[in-house]
């Protein structure tokens, strides 16, 4: 079975309407407009269509669209917030550690979906975005069980620190959020052979009857034992 990931079962859809010009090999377009269109309406006063914008950018893969989505990271719109750090997200994190200073910050954001696609973002990020480690520990006790367990799914991306990583980990793995608990009991797997003061906690969970549970601990049990 493959690794479980939150973001597959919680982050938003992006529609992608993207129509290729027919016959003359022109630019992709998304809702009949190339991407310098929906660049300059990214820098508009009209929210609605800022946010429409981001959708459009990520629709389009559009890499040189990131300052302007890093910028829109600190927009007064809450929706507009969590559209950019879900755009990158989607763009794919290795292509973005630029916005790691702008993303930390957001964990701490009052919206629950800004905080949820900030946490994606930067485990896309990946080993580059261990700067963020302390703030998406501080996000395994966030209020949003979703966001909590995205957290851990990060840590384990990031996949650095292990000496308090895990700990953490570890902790989350008693979190009365089964989604919370299944994506630590993942991450911790991402750390092999460090996380081995995890193996009594993840038997123990092995010892329930929730199969996604099970699965998860012993995924992660035996990436420790190979040494992974």
């Amino acid at each position: 079975m493959g690794r479980w990931s939150i973001s597959a079962a919680t982050r938003p859809i992006l529609v992608v309407l993207v129509v290729l010009l027919a016959g003359c090999g022109g630019p992709p377009l998304y809702k009949g407009k190339p991407a310098s269109y929906w660049r300059e309406a990214l820098k508009g006063t009209d929210a609605e269509l800022r946010r429409e914008a981001i959708t459009a950018m990520g629709a389009l893969q559009v890499h040189d669209a990131v300052p302007g989505l890093i910028a829109a990271l600190s927009d007064k719109d809450a929706k507009v917030r969590a559209k950019a750090a879900e755009s990158l997200w989607s763009l794919g994190g290795a292509d973005t550690p630029e916005a790691i200073p702008a993303l930390i910050p957001l964990l701490k954001d009052k919206n629950a979906n800004v905080r949820l696609s900030t946490a994606g973002a930067l485990g896309q990020i990946g080993p580059a975005a261990k700067a963020a480690i302390p703030a998406l520990q501080a996000s395994l006790k966030d209020n949003d069980v979703y966001t909590r367990a995205q957290a851990a799914t990060s840590l384990g991306q990031i996949g650095q620190d292990a000496d308090t990583v895990v700990p953490a980990l570890i902790g989350a793995l008693k979190d009365p959020g089964k989604e919370v608990r299944i994506a630590a009991a993942y991450a911790l797997g991402e750390f092999g052979s460090d996380a081995r003061s995890a193996i009594l906690a993840l038997k123990s969970m092995g010892n329930e009857k929730d199969g996604d549970i099970k699965t998860a601990a012993a995924f992660s049990i035996r990436a420790m034992e190979q040494g992974k």
